[in-house]
């Protein structure tokens, strides 16, 4: 494994190199930038290197550059008169034609490449995330349906336990009198209910197990405790069947009941359930206070007595006071308190208090569900994006790559344009500067002195055409853009000091 510092030093020095290639690419950029106005043969190594330059990391910041460059020379050159404004507007619109323009569509297709590999990423991660949000969905509902397993079989086995003990008791009663004759029958039916509740226990755990696999079937009620969750009556009565010494107070009814759902009965079964566990044979008070806007149910029973120190009453206590951690109360408590209520739970006065605040519900209780099986499991919980929205970012990522491409190519248009009117507004005002009237034209004539004849002429002149003969000057004959004799020029050569011609050339005014 590379250490983590080579892995630096090795980024570090691969930016030093790079950067000497940057600046070499701004400064020929810039540099063939002024030389197109120079030489026309110079656009098209410009054009060369302006898209290159376009595609490179960081070209869209290395083109700005160059082109400040370039524009900082021109300046420059017409501040210290190297060159006049007209010169440096013809460059400048030479440079966006054949520079900006290929380099600004180069910069914003690159950009439009990248944008578009974001936005399948993004689709990519997002998926990915949507997939992981459902798989901890769905371990949270497995775990939230193994919770209301441990509860529901935990009371059920705990029924189971109470039998067998009370079954135990009597038949160790029996080998000492054996003179009750309702001693069978009474075995026989301990014996028949706890069968009973072990093969309800296992139909339980069946239909749990299933539901952990695949989800539940068709036709399945939400939730296997939803489906084998007795109400409160049935409850009490299975409780005293399996000898539990069970007081009911204050019920309001099962129509007043149903108003709070199942957890009425969750709340009670968790209470029994305790009860029989840790304190067996110990009387349990179940109190229901049942006002307009709650219910507050209250499961009691005394604080189990400590073992004694003699082997035969450890071996007793054993039997008949199994300690099973878990979690049922945990579990009932975030189950009242997501459906708003509240619940209290430990010792109190020599009892242990099992107390819960529920409040009235809109709709149904539903419970930890894993959904239907034709539509929920592992693969099934990772709803596929519809169309639309799986597209949806790479066509946004389209469309602004064609707005940035539509952008590259009307922002040096524009600027073309500006150019361009830039220049019309120079000749224009060099027009008027050079601007010669007909009739002092008319009172020019060849031998004339040169010194008489600077009196009728403006101060400025044109800039002669390329090729011009030097030793002759041109003046405008309008002012007006608009005008037919807009672009022709007076000119006026000169030798020895005198007037040599004076003549009118058409289009010769620049």
């Amino acid at each position: 494994m590379i250490p983590p510092t080579q892995i630096d030093t090795e980024h570090a020095a691969g930016a030093v190199a790079v950067r000497p290639l940057r600046l070499l690419l701004v400064a020929v950029f810039a540099a063939l930038l002024v030389l197109a106005g120079v030489d026309p043969w110079w656009m098209l190594a410009l054009a060369a290197v302006a898209a290159p330059v376009g595609l490179t990391g960081g070209g869209a910041r290395l083109g700005v550059v160059a082109m400040v460059v370039a524009a900082g020379v021109g300046a420059f050159a017409v501040l210290i008169g190297w060159a006049d404004l007209r010169d440096a507007l013809v460059t400048a619109a030479r440079g966006v034609v054949t520079g900006v323009l290929p380099w600004s569509v180069a910069v914003a297709w690159r950009a439009r490449r990248i944008g578009e590999a974001d936005a399948a990423l993004a689709m990519l991660r997002e998926q990915e995330a949507q997939r992981m949000r459902a798989e901890t969905d769905l371990a949270r509902q497995r775990l939230q349906l193994a919770g209301s397993l441990h509860d529901d079989l935990g009371h059920a086995l705990s029924l189971v336990a109470v039998n067998l003990g009370r079954l135990e008791l009597e038949l160790e009663r029996d080998l000492e009198t054996r003179a009750q004759s309702d001693s069978p029958v009474a075995v026989r039916e301990s014996v028949g209910l706890a069968r009973s509740q072990v093969s309800d226990a296992v139909a339980r755990l069946g239909a749990s197990v299933q539901t952990l696999r695949t989800g539940l079937a068709e036709s399945a009620p939400d939730t296997p405790s939803e489906a084998f969750q007795p109400d409160l009556e049935t409850l009490v009565r299975d409780a005293r069947r399996a000898g539990a010494d069970i007081e009911l107070t204050g019920s309001p009814g099962p129509a007043r009941l149903a108003a709070f759902g199942p957890t009425v009965s969750r709340m009670v079964q968790e209470g029994l359930t305790n009860a029989l566990k840790h304190a067996p044979g110990q009387p349990v008070r179940v109190a229901l206070d049942a006002g307009p806007e709650r219910l507050v149910v209250t499961v009691r029973n005394p604080l189990p007595e400590p073992p004694t120190a003699s082997p035969s009453a450890d071996t007793t206590a054993t039997a008949s006071r199994p300690s099973v951690g878990g979690t049922g109360v945990v579990s009932l408590t975030e189950h009242v308190r997501a459906a708003g209520g509240s619940v209290k739970a430990g010792p109190a006065n020599g009892e242990y208090v099992l107390r819960a605040e529920l409040l009235p519900l809109d709709g149904p209780v539903r419970g930890p569900s894993l959904g239907h099986r034709a539509d929920h499991s592992i693969t099934g919980n990772v709803r596929a994006l519809d169309a639309h929205a799986v597209t949806h970012g790479l066509v946004r990522a389209r469309r602004r790559g064609g707005a940035l491409l539509l952008a590259a190519v009307l922002v040096p248009a524009v600027a073309l344009v500006a150019v361009a009117a830039a220049i019309q507004l120079s000749d224009h005002l060099d027009a008027r500067r050079a601007l010669l009237a007909p009739d002092s034209f008319a009172r020019i004539s060849v031998g004339d002195s040169q010194f008489d004849v600077r009196r009728l002429l403006p101060a400025a002149t044109l800039q002669p055409p390329p090729g011009a003969d030097p030793s002759c000057d041109y003046y405008a004959v309008t002012a007006d853009p608009l005008a037919d004799a807009s672009g022709d020029a007076y000119r006026i050569c000169w030798a020895d000091g005198r007037v040599a011609s004076a003549d009118v050339v058409v289009g010769g005014a620049r």
